[in-house]
């Protein structure tokens, strides 16, 4: 079943979710996952710029094949990570951004060392670029150790950033799946930090335009440690475009506990308001976990975390347009569905996955990104 945003705003970014059919089995639903999204593109004259599909690693074979031969038109790299579906089905779903297809200068593949890892668009509200699975691009050499992949996946970003005339001040949103994540956390931190500090993102003002992201796990289809995907956005000429850090009344800022994220940003462009959510879990107002133990309240918790950073820009959470679940203990996932339904909220785009959180306390955890019209 393929959900959208372009049926409830215009611009120049779509957000697709394309989840299972029910009572498929993993091919089957792939296969239909594949012709629905190539309808609808084609149907919307669109093009894809960013895709990542989350299901087990043995099944990326076979989604890499399906997806070449129903998806003729694109080039841009696939990033897969397996995101374990909450049934026996292997596919959990894909999370992808398309843009209307328009004069040919206003879109460039972008290429490192021999290999497409992005693209750019120049859209009427903004310019974008977009990067998928950064660290496929490493030698050897760089993957000696998980933090010291991390460290130079993200340099490499801001290589290819600079290469083309971007900054990573221009970065709105970063995706980072870490396999083993309860191993290394704040070894990731610590290398992500490291260099945030060198770019003078990570610098105590809570003001600053730090990327909203997400860190959870996720085990790479090609054996990384580390999954980077990021969006930039800037402004295009005689177009506005306002960043803003958005604060959370419910929550202290995670750059207080020693991670180097916001816990969402609102962009808006003359036309839209666009939200993104970082992951976001049960924590509270000093960076504690809370309600130990209690998968219902905490997934309670982690809806109003989220429920109020929407409304501090505008949104509510009836308008998120995508959005992924992290459950960590499969037996949780009745009562994650269960508190779903009671605040009517099913509806949602959800690709539904089980993932180790950040940290061992935490159940659960969702990433979110609302879409509504600038005022």
């Amino acid at each position: 079943m393929l959900y959208t945003s372009a049926k409830n705003c215009s611009g120049d970014l779509c957000f697709i979710t394309v989840l299972p059919s029910p009572g498929m089995d993993a091919e089957n639903s792939v296969r239909s996952a594949y012709e629905e999204l190539t309808d609808f593109l084609t149907s919307r004259r669109a093009a894809l710029v960013h895709e990542r599909v989350y299901g087990r690693v043995s099944l990326a074979p076979m989604v890499n094949q399906l997806r070449e031969s129903l998806l003729k038109s694109t080039s841009i790299p696939l990033t897969y990570v397996e995101g374990i579906p909450f049934d026996d089905s292997e596919f959990a779903g894909i999370h992808a951004l398309a843009v209307p297809i328009g004069e040919p200068a206003s879109f460039r593949f972008i290429e490192k060392s021999d290999h497409v890892c992005g693209c750019e668009f120049r859209g009427d509200e903004a310019e974008y670029l977009f990067l998928s699975d950064v660290a496929r691009l490493l030698p050897p050499s760089a993957k000696e150790s998980r933090s010291r992949e991390t460290y130079e996946a993200i340099k490499l970003a801001g290589e290819i950033l600079h290469e083309k005339n971007w900054s990573y001040h221009d970065v709105r949103r970063t995706w980072f799946y870490l396999d083993d994540i309860l191993a290394w956390y704040p070894d990731f931190n610590k290398a992500r930090n490291e260099l945030y500090k060198r770019l003078g993102l990570f610098n105590g003002n809570p003001k600053t335009i730090i990327p909203a992201s997400t860190g959870i796990w996720g085990k790479s289809a090609h054996g990384a440690a580390c999954t980077l995907d990021l969006l930039a956005m800037r402004p295009v000429e005689g177009r506005p475009l306002q960043c803003k850090r958005l604060e959370n009344p419910k929550q202290n800022e995670a750059t207080d506990y020693g991670s180097a994220f916001s816990r969402g940003l609102s962009i808006t462009t003359h036309s839209n308001k666009y939200i993104f959510v970082s992951g976001t879990a049960s924590i509270d107002e000093e960076g504690k976990t809370i309600h130990l133990g209690d998968m219902k309240r905490q997934t309670e918790r982690t809806l109003k975390n989220i429920d109020s950073l929407l409304r501090n820009a505008g949104a509510r959470l009836n308008q998120i347009q995508q959005a992924t679940a992290f459950v960590k203990i499969q037996e949780d996932i009745p009562i994650f569905e269960e508190v779903l339904a009671d605040m009517g909220l099913s509806h949602i785009p959800i690709v539904r996955t089980l993932a180790d959180v950040c940290r061992d306390d935490l159940l659960f955890e969702l990433d979110a990104t609302a879409v509504i019209p600038s005022l």
